[in-house]
C-alpha cells in the first residue's frame, strides 16, 4: 500500500491500558492518564491527514511476548475490524518487532505502534535538509531490528518516513549492512551541520549575544509567542509538532543595545520515543547550546502540571543540569485568558522565574519583553558577583 498523505486513510486505534506498571514508563499508558492520552493520540493520527474510523480500549494484565494481547482481546479487536474499512491499525504503545509482525499476520492489515506514528508525523513535517536527515535516521534506527514488508525508502533514496508505503504485500528482508552504511552516512552529514552550528555559537559568544530557546509541550503556544516576540511568521497550527525544524531570529529588546537570538524548537510530548531523542540530538543541540530557556506551559490544560514535568524530564535527558534549570529558565504560563481557576499559589511555590500571560495579547508581550530584559540584567549581575 503506497501512502500519499494528500489522501486520507482509515485508521483504527487500539489503546492498551496497563494495569500493572513494572516499568515506570508504562505509567503513562495506565487508566489514570487515559482521557488526555487518548485525546493526544487521536490528535497525532489526525495530524497524518487521516480518519479515525474506530477505537478500542484493551486492558493489559500481563504482557504477552508474542502479540501483546490475550486471545480474548485479539478476538475483540478482530470483531471491530470486520465491520469497518481499515487501512492501518495503530497500537498506542511500543511494540516489539515480533509483536508487530504477528499482529499484522493476525489482522491482515498494516500495524504501526506509537513510535512509528510519531516518526511518520516528523517525516511529514520535516522541511530542511537537517530535519529530513534526522527523520530518516530515526526511521533507520527504529527499523534496524525489524523486517517490515513495506519499507523501501532506501531504494528510493528519499528522506523522511516510509513505513506505510511499499511494493505490494511481499516480505522484504532488509539488508542490515545497507542500513548501517546509510546510518553512518547520515551521521557524517549531521556532524558537519553540528560543526557549523558550533562555529556560529562561538561567534555569538565572542559578540556576547544571548541565545534563548523556546521549548515546551507541543501545542503550548510557543510558536505564537515566538512570532510575537520576533515579529515572525512561523507556522502556528492547532496540531502536534506543527514546528519541527528550529527557527532562529535576531531581536533587539527595548532598553538593550545588543540583539537577542531566539530559537523556536520542536514541541515535546508524553512518552517521547527514545529513537527520536537520539536521532534529533543535532536539532536539540539548539536547546543544549542555549544561554537561557523560555519554557512555555499551557495553563489552560487540566494536565499542565504533568506535561510540565514531562518537559523537564526530557530536558534532563538531553543533559541540562538542575542548576541551569533553576537559574537560566523563564517559565511562561500561557493562555491565562482561558483559565477560570486561579493557580498563582501553586506556581509561586514551584517556580522561581515565571510570567503569566496570553501570547495573543500585545500589551502583555511588551511587558514580557521587559521581564526578559530584567531577567538577563539580573543574571549578568549574579555572574559578575560569582567571578569577583
Amino acid at each position: 500500500m503506497n501512502i500519499n498523505f494528500k489522501k486520507k486513510y482509515n485508521i483504527f486505534v487500539v489503546f492498551p491500558i496497563y494495569k500493572i506498571f513494572k516499568k515506570q514508563e508504562l505509567y503513562f499508558f495506565g487508566r489514570d492518564n487515559f482521557d488526555y492520552r487518548s485525546l493526544e493520540t487521536k490528535n497525532l493520527v489526525k495530524a497524518l491527514n487521516s480518519f479515525i474510523v474506530g477505537d478500542l480500549k484493551v486492558n493489559i494484565n500481563s504482557i504477552k511476548s508474542a502479540n501483546l494481547f490475550t486471545d480474548f482481546s485479539i478476538d475483540k479487536i478482530l470483531l471491530q475490524l470486520t465491520n469497518i474499512v481499515v487501512d492501518v491499525v495503530v497500537i498506542d504503545t511500543k511494540l516489539s518487532p515480533i509483536q508487530q509482525r504477528n499482529l499484522e499476520k493476525i489482522f491482515n492489515i498494516k500495524v504501526i505502534d506509537r513510535t512509528q506514528l510519531i516518526i511518520e508525523i516528523f517525516g511529514l513535517r520535516a522541511s530542511s535538509k537537517e530535519g529530513k536527515l534526522q527523520v530518516e535516521l530515526a526511521s533507520l534506527n527504529f527499523q534496524k531490528t525489524r523486517l517490515v514488508r513495506s519499507w523501501t525508502h532506501l531504494e528510493r533514496q528519499r528522506g523522511g518516513s516510509g513505513f506505510l508505503g511499499g511494493p505490494g504485500e511481499s516480505q522484504i528482508e532488509i539488508d542490515k549492512r545497507l542500513i548501517n552504511k546509510k546510518i553512518k552516512s547520515i551521521n557524517k552529514n549531521l556532524k558537519k551541520i553540528t560543526k557549523t552550528r558550533h562555529l556560529h555559537k562561538s561567534q555569538r559568544d565572542k559578540k556576547s549575544l544571548s541565545f534563548i530557546s523556546l521549548v515546551g509541550y507541543t501545542n503550548s503556544g510557543k510558536s505564537t509567542l515566538f512570532n510575537q516576540l520576533t515579529n515572525s511568521k512561523v507556522l502556528v497550527k492547532d496540531m502536534p509538532f506543527a514546528t519541527l525544524d528550529p527557527t532562529v531570529r535576531s531581536f533587539k529588546l527595548n532598553g538593550n543595545n545588543k540583539n537577542i537570538i531566539f530559537s523556536d524548537t520542536v514541541g515535546f510530548i508524553s512518552s517521547l520515543p527514545i529513537e527520536l531523542i537520539n536521532s534529533f540530538h543535532s536539532t536539540l543541540d539548539y536547546i543544549v547550546d542555549s544561554n537561557y530557556l523560555i519554557i512555555v506551559h499551557d495553563i489552560s490544560d487540566p494536565k499542565f502540571e504533568e506535561k510540565s514535568d514531562d518537559v523537564i524530564k526530557t530536558l534532563k535527558i538531553l543533559g541540562l543540569k538542575n542548576n541551569f534549570l533553576k537559574e537560566k529558565v523563564i517559565h511562561v504560563f500561557n493562555k491565562k485568558d482561558l483559565v477560570e481557576i486561579n493557580r498563582d499559589i501553586f506556581i509561586d511555590n514551584k517556580y522561581n522565574n515565571y510570567f503569566m500571560m496570553s501570547a495573543i495579547n500585545i500589551s502583555e508581550i511588551k511587558e514580557f519583553s521587559k521581564f526578559i530584559l530584567n531577567f538577563l540584567i539580573k543574571d549578568t549581575k549574579n555572574q559578575l558577583k560569582k567571578i569577583s
